[in-house]
Parts: C-alpha cells; structure tokens; sequence
C-alpha cells in the first residue's frame, strides 16, 4: 500500500508538472500560473480525479490478494453419517469419529494450487479395535490445463486494473486540461471586462470634459444654448454604462474565482492596456498535427485505456468459454495406533504412503451468458473507437477553427489600431470646430461614440484573439504549457515561452 501511494504521488506531480507550469513572479504568466496552482491544489473537480486514481490503485492493491495463502481448520464427531454427494463447501467427518482438520491452500506460479493439510481421528468403532487413532497427512496439486491456464483470468484481471489505472490518469489529465482552459478563459474575460471599464470610464471623463466646455461656450455665447442638451444626455449614458461595465467586472472575478474553485477570491494584479498589448506581441502559432494533438489529450488517453480494460474483460470471457480441464496430483501418509493419538504404525492399511492421479474434466451444457457478456464486450469496444473517432473530428476542427480565427483577429486589430489613430484625429479636429464655434456638439458626440466604439472593438478582438489561442492550445493538448496572457520571448518559438 505504501507503494502504491508513493506511484499515486509521482504521477500527480507528472501530471501537474506536465499541464501546469510555473514561471517567473513578476510577469502575467505568474500570476496565472499562481491561479492554475490554486486550482491544482483545491479544485473539486480535480480533487475528485485524484481520489479516482487512488480507487484505481487501490484495486490492483487488491489483486494482489490472490496469492494470499488460505487456512481451514474444523473439528467434529459423527454417528451414522452419510455424505451429500456433489455437496460443497464444508469436509465431512468420517464416520464414527472425533475428527480434528486443519489445511492450507495457496496459488502458486506459473499456475497451480497446493492443498497441505493434516486429519487426526479417533474412531469409535472398529471392527478390529474398540477404539483406534489415525493421523493423516497430505499434499495435493490442482493444475489448470484448459480454461484458466497459467492463472490466466487472474492475469487479465491485473491487466484490467492497470488500463483502469492509466484511464484514471487520462481522467485526471482531462480534468485538469479543461480545468486549465475554464481558468483560462474566465482570465481573459476578466481582463477584456476590465478593459471595457477602463474604456467606458475613459468616455465619460471625454463627454465630461465635453458638456463643461459646451456650457462655458453657451456661457460667452460661442454656441446656442440648445448645444448644451446633447452632451448631458450622452453624459448621462454614458455613467450608467460606466455602472454597467462596472458590474460585469466584479462579476468576472467572481466567475474566475469560481473557475479557480478553491473557495478564495481572484484578483488582477495588472492594467486594463494588458490584454491588447500582449495581443500586439504574440505571434503566428506553431501548426500541430491531430495525431500529435490526440496523444496529449486526456480525453484520448482515457478512450484509449477504456479499450484495454474492456479487451480484457473480452479476453477472459473466450476463456471462459473454454471446459475446466484440471490435472490432480497428490501425495498423503497415515498412521495408526490402537493406544496413542500419533501413530505411525499401519493397522487398517497395508502402506502408510498413498497417491492420487486423476484428471477431471467439467463444462456447463450451453453458453449463454458468456456468449452474451462477449457481445456486450464488442458493442462496447465498438461505442469506445466510434468515440475515439468522434474526439479525432472534434479535435481537427477545433485546431482549425481556431488557428483561422486567430489568423483572422490578429489582422483585425491591426486596421483597428489604424481606425483608432484616424477616430483620435477626427475626435481633435471636431473639438477644435466646436471650440471655435464653427460645429455642433453633436458632430463632438458622435466622434467620441466612434472613438468609444473602435476601442471597445479593439478591446473585443483582442479578447478573442486570446481565447482562439487558448482554445487552439487546448484543442492541441498544451504542447507548451504555457499560460495565456504570456506573449513568446525574444529567442522562443511562435507560441511558446514566456516573459522574463
């Protein structure tokens, strides 16, 4: 057991070593390195594939009890006594006896059972003697030849144990994957609705600055006074959208920490400029092939070893189907003495020494529930490579849906910080015509809502530019590890590494 523990404890460190990675403190990476760290150790979800692995480990503990050596021991007397023939379970005493039995039973390799026991009787009645002792000991070996050879069904029942060992670990690989991509995920979106507040706060301050100078220059008489009523309803708007923005905010962490899921609360420890500026950097992403992708997946992994354990189920099954055909062997020594209870004179028996030979043959006359049980098996197999086949369509859609989305976004948001110098130049040139009294607040207005508007799409495709790359990384197993928020270093591949 302490073996076992020890494996389970290496292949959870493998394990989070593998999907989650650590990173230098002082850069994003780190600070959601820290949060999948926090999900590692406290989320429920991944807590309850641990202790998945640990049952899997526990039963092949378990297996190992095969071996254990079995002890009988039983005392009795009989008068008149008549054996059940084809009973079970209980020895019978002999007849007109006080009878004391004691055995042991064990497997042994490559496949065969030693029966050792000893009988000491005291037989009432003689027809030589009026009362007389027996001892008895024996040796007997039981060896499969057909069904059950070479302890053969014990031996699919540990592989059946090992492929459900190694689907709990792809189980576990699964859970933290997707545990990773939600964190993920409710990362970037806390970071893309801090940024929207960041924008919206940034339009207020704007239509702010805007209905002062509208009411200084209705004051001097620049502008009618009718200029005035625009800007305070587009002021008022955009407060509440201030407030709003606000709220899904707070309510982002909240989703994070719940992603995180160890019951503690999340916060950012960088600006709203983060999230476009790491969309900015990053590069093209490195192509990876289905078949690469599927070999990290947990998912396939835990298909893949499904399959064994049921391959095995199956395998035993054909045995089953096989007669028990067994060959017995065995040796045994009796004495006897009329006076004392260990005896090693021969009275009744002509020889104290004594064998047995015989081979038994045994089958149930029909089949049916093996035949049943191995059509089970092969609809099973046959639903588990169906779904290994639906992940592999699943999976190659994903990694090119998402590597063209990407594609896509990092160009958009190229125009859009073309579109965002000409809002910004635009947004000037109307202030100067209102100051001047040449324009109206309106047209001020309506280049602040441009300006607002290409920012917040901004904001958006770089949010989604983050998310296709983690739902690319995903759909391709983590083949770097590496946490979202990070862009590649200077002397690293495309999508790997991180800040230093």
């Amino acid at each position: 057991m302490l073996l076992n523990r020890l494996l389970c404890v290496l292949t959870l460190s493998a394990l989070s070593c593998w999907v989650f990675t650590s990173a230098a403190q002082d850069t994003p990476s780190a600070e959601l390195a820290m949060l999948l760290s926090r999900a590692l150790h406290g989320n429920p979800a991944i807590l309850a594939a641990r202790d998945r692995i640990e049952q899997a480990l526990a039963r092949h503990e378990e297996l190992l009890g095969f071996f254990d050596p079995g002890l009988y021991a039983a005392g009795g007397k009989a008068e008149r006594a008549r054996g059940v023939p084809g009973g079970s379970g209980f020895h019978s005493v002999t007849n007109d006896s006080h009878e004391i039995q004691v055995g042991a039973e064990a497997a042994l390799q490559p496949g065969a059972y030693l029966n050792v026991g000893t009988v000491h009787r005291f037989l009432t009645r003689d027809s030589d003697y009026n009362h007389l002792y027996q001892s008895l000991i024996g040796v007997r070996l039981r060896i499969p030849l057909l069904r059950d050879s070479g302890f053969l069904q014990w031996e699919l029942q540990r592989c059946r144990a090992m492929a459900e060992y190694h689907a709990a670990v792809g189980d576990m690989v699964a859970v933290m994957q997707l545990t990773q991509r939600q964190v993920e995920s409710a990362y970037i979106n806390a970071y893309e609705t801090l940024a929207v507040h960041r924008v919206s706060q940034l339009a207020g301050k704007r239509f702010e600055v805007l209905l002062a100078e509208a009411r200084e220059l209705t004051r001097l008489q620049v502008v009618p006074s009718y200029q005035i009523h625009p800007a305070e309803m587009e002021y008022t708007l955009q407060k509440e959208e201030e407030e709003r923005s606000g709220q899904a905010h707070g309510v982002s962490l909240l989703r994070l920490g719940g992603a995180v899921g160890d019951g503690r609360p999340a916060t950012l420890a960088f600006g709203p400029e983060r999230l476009v500026q790491v969309a900015r950097e990053l590069r093209e992403l490195r192509p990876v092939h289905v078949d690469e992708a599927l070999a990290r997946r947990g998912s396939h992994m835990l298909i893949e070893h499904r399959v064994d354990a049921v391959k095995a189920d199956l395998r035993r099954t054909e045995d089953d189907l096989k007669p028990d055909f067994y060959l017995h062997a065995g040796a045994t020594w009796m004495g006897e003495d009329p006076h004392y209870p260990l005896g090693s004179r021969t009275i009744r028996t002509e020889r104290g020494l004594g064998g047995e030979v015989a081979l038994v043959w045994e089958r149930p006359i029909g089949y049916h529930a093996e035949r049943g049980r191995l059509a089970q098996y092969r609809a099973r197999i046959a639903e588990l490579e169906h779904s290994r086949d639906d992940l592999r369509v699943t999976v190659e859609t994903d990694l090119t849906v998402a590597a063209l989305a990407y594609s896509r976004l990092k160009a958009r948001i190229e125009l859009l910080d073309r579109a965002l110098e000409s809002a910004a130049g635009a947004l000037e040139a109307e202030r100067e015509r209102f100051r001047l009294g040449e324009g109206r607040s309106r047209d001020v207005l309506d280049a602040e809502k441009d300006l607002t508007s290409i920012q917040l799409q901004q904001t958006r495709a770089a949010a989604e530019m983050l998310r296709a790359r983690n739902d690319y990384r995903y759909a391709a197993g983590y083949p770097d590890a590496e946490p979202a928020l990070a862009p590649p270093g200077p002397n690293q591949d495309a999508d790997h590494g991180t800040l230093q």
